[in-house]
């Protein structure tokens, strides 16, 4: 938490923006959206690469009350093989949220958005589903 907010304060002072947007891995993008939704930070956008909603097998210990207190758009990222967060769980959670969202899915990946070797996608072609969906929404 403490190094969100030095990095907030940095990115304010040093550059004079208007606009963060935060984004992080995991729990990363949790530890973001947790100080963002305290009001340790101010943020007009987060990225979630791969938001982790629930332990591995414990789909009953949610980690979505903090989401409800957002309010900047929100851009979640998730694969369809991903343990840390069932997509019918996430579905229902965003559609509760008040924040504007926006969902990408990885098509089979992982939670690191690793696909397996069957699968026709390159590493690289994911990479750039996931830059082109950030860039493309951070433009609007």
């Amino acid at each position: 938490m403490r190094t969100w907010q030095s990095v907030s304060r940095f990115v304010r002072e040093t550059y004079n923006t208007e606009k963060i947007a935060a984004a992080g891995k995991s729990m990363g993008g949790r530890v973001a959206s947790q100080a963002a939704a305290a009001g340790s930070i101010q943020v007009d956008r987060l990225i979630f690469f791969g938001y982790p909603l629930h332990p591995p097998g414990k789909k009953d210990k949610l980690r979505d009350a903090h989401l409800y207190d957002l309010k900047s758009p929100l851009l979640f990222f998730a694969g369809t093989r991903d343990s840390l967060c069932d997509l019918d769980l996430l579905n229902r959670v965003l559609g509760k949220l008040t924040a504007p969202w926006s969902l990408e899915i990885i098509e089979g990946g992982d939670h690191s958005f690793n696909v397996s070797k069957a699968s026709n996608r390159t590493r690289q072609e994911i990479y750039d589903q996931v830059l082109g969906k950030t860039i493309a929404w951070l433009g609007t």
